[in-house]
């Protein structure tokens, strides 16, 4: 009889091989997922905080436009300047007067 010299490994080898593969691999993908400052819920927070400051950059340039428009309109614009010191501060043109009438208490 001759023997065989056995080169392979036995089946409890190859099952603790797999287990430490695959444990390896569930290790790796949770540390893919949750790793602290890098992981893929960090991402996911930072492209929110992304939006939220890309929305309120949209905001302020819209709003740094509006003021752009109203300070020409503040120095361009007689009538306008002119409506807004009647509104905002109460001011009258020369020998002009403003009545104002208070209601009548309603009757019961």
């Amino acid at each position: 009889m001759k023997y065989r010299k056995q080169s392979g490994l036995t089946i409890g080898e190859r099952r603790l091989i797999k287990r430490v593969i695959l444990l390896t691999i569930v290790f790796g993908m949770l540390w893919l997922i949750f790793a602290p400052g890098w992981g893929f819920l960090h991402y996911h927070r930072l492209q929110d905080q992304i939006d939220t400051l890309s929305r309120e950059n949209r905001t302020l340039e819209e709003r740094n436009a509006d003021l752009k428009k109203e300070i020409e309109r503040l120095q361009n614009d007689d009538t306008y300047l002119e409506e807004l010191a009647r509104k905002k501060y109460g001011m009258l043109k020369e020998n002009e007067m403003i009545y104002e009438y208070k209601p009548s208490p309603k009757k019961k």
